[in-house]
């Protein structure tokens, strides 16, 4: 198994790259086979099986092809300068080469806490060739925001494993504390408290009624608007508002004949018109 399990990958940079636009389809095809295979040796980035550069026969049956027509890609990519070779004539990838120098250095300083941008650090030397685009032209300059953006991204992920770290250690330290902030759905036999139901009565709700139709509306309720941090704080706002709309005592019979005699001492004598 890989110890490099997946790496940053930009669309826009493979589509662009003038390098390999001048390859065939079948040649830019073939360097993405190599990619995998450099991703996966030591170092990372150079074209090696089991720490030994393979010939174009070995590399023709990785690749499932014929030997022939691996030599003519691999002096396609070449020939367009999509790749370097090292002193001893090892195929490498410039911009795989620079992203793991980026990623040890950004890994480096997560673990000791430091920023780059405040403690600036010596940076990695590497070969001009090796300071450019993906695996672009060698007279190309490297986008010094994209440089940058791989760097943070890098130094997020450690920062988002160590704060894992922390938040496990932590929740294992003191499980109550992190289970009290946790949103919770409420209990299908739940029951206003003792002080719940004082509360209710102090303004004017038939606690009974309103707990019934409480926990039957928030058992009901679908995820996510039916977990709450505090049922405590959902309740009392719920009494709140039940009070607040709560229709007012029903008018009795001598209030409407009032009102009757009232409406007909407004109206007019007609023969008196």
């Amino acid at each position: 198994m890989s110890a490099r399990r997946w790496a940053k990958f930009w669309w826009q940079d493979w589509q662009r790259d003038p390098a390999l636009r001048m390859c065939s389809l079948a040649a830019r095809g073939a360097w993405i086979e190599i990619l995998c295979l450099m991703a996966d040796a030591n170092p990372v980035g150079h074209l090696l099986v089991n720490g030994r550069t393979p010939n174009m026969r070995q590399l023709a049956a990785v690749l499932g092809c014929s030997e022939r027509e691996v030599s003519k890609y691999v002096s396609e990519l070449e020939e367009n300068g999509v790749f370097s070779r090292s002193d001893d004539g090892t195929i490498y990838s410039r911009r795989m080469v620079r992203d793991k120098a980026i990623s040890d250095e950004a890994s480096a300083n997560g673990k000791k806490g430091g920023n780059p941008q405040i403690k600036p650090k010596k940076a990695t030397k590497v070969k001009p060739e090796e300071d450019k685009g993906l695996t672009p032209t060698l007279n190309q300059e490297a986008t010094p925001t994209l440089k940058h953006q791989e760097a943070e991204a890098e130094a997020d992920t450690e920062a988002d494993i160590n704060s894992l770290t922390t938040f496990e250690s932590e929740r294992a330290q003191n499980p109550k504390s992190e289970k009290s902030k946790r949103a919770s759905r409420l209990a299908a036999n739940w029951r206003p408290s003792a002080e719940m139901v004082e509360f209710a009565q102090a303004n004017g709700v038939d606690p009974e009624r309103t707990a019934a139709v409480f926990r039957d509306y928030w058992v009901g309720v679908p995820d996510p608007k039916g977990r709450k941090a505090d049922w405590d704080a959902t309740w009392r706002n719920w009494v709140r508002r039940d009070q607040d709309i709560r229709p007012t005592a029903r008018p009795t019979q001598a209030d409407r004949r009032a009102a009757v005699n009232a409406a007909w001492a407004g109206v007019p004598d007609i023969e008196g018109v």
